[in-house]
């Protein structure tokens, strides 16, 4: 089971996202990778402390979607259904009960960006 999680690990695709490098100091982006309604996914592009960070937009709680725009705090994506908060850095929720959001590996260079997906 762990080798097979690493073996994914290395096998997931790259999706370049170009224009990143317009993406301010703590604002976040939605950006759809493939078409979400068939199978695709719609992820925020997050800049924290000069880095982008992918968080899934679907909110582990109740059906959510996590909103883009401004960071609360300059580091906190939202989900506006209760409110709740994640760190895009590692998904995690804060200062709630729920399970953390995914993130994806990314990695930026020249004014754009590859999520691992």
């Amino acid at each position: 089971m762990v080798l097979g999680k690493l073996l994914g690990r290395f096998r997931r695709r790259g999706v370049i996202v170009p224009g990143t490098d317009a993406l301010a100091e703590g604002e976040a982006r939605k950006v759809d990778i493939g078409d979400p309604l068939a199978g695709g996914k719609q992820i925020l592009l997050c800049r924290i402390e000069g880095r982008i960070h992918a968080l899934d937009s679907r909110c582990p709680h109740d059906g959510g979607r996590i909103e883009a725009g401004p960071l609360v705090e300059g580091c906190y994506a939202v989900c506006p259904l209760h409110n709740y908060k994640f760190d895009p850095r590692s998904g995690k929720a804060v200062d709630v009960l729920c399970g953390s959001a995914r993130t994806y590996r990314v990695r930026e260079e020249g004014g754009r960006c590859e999520v691992f997906v």
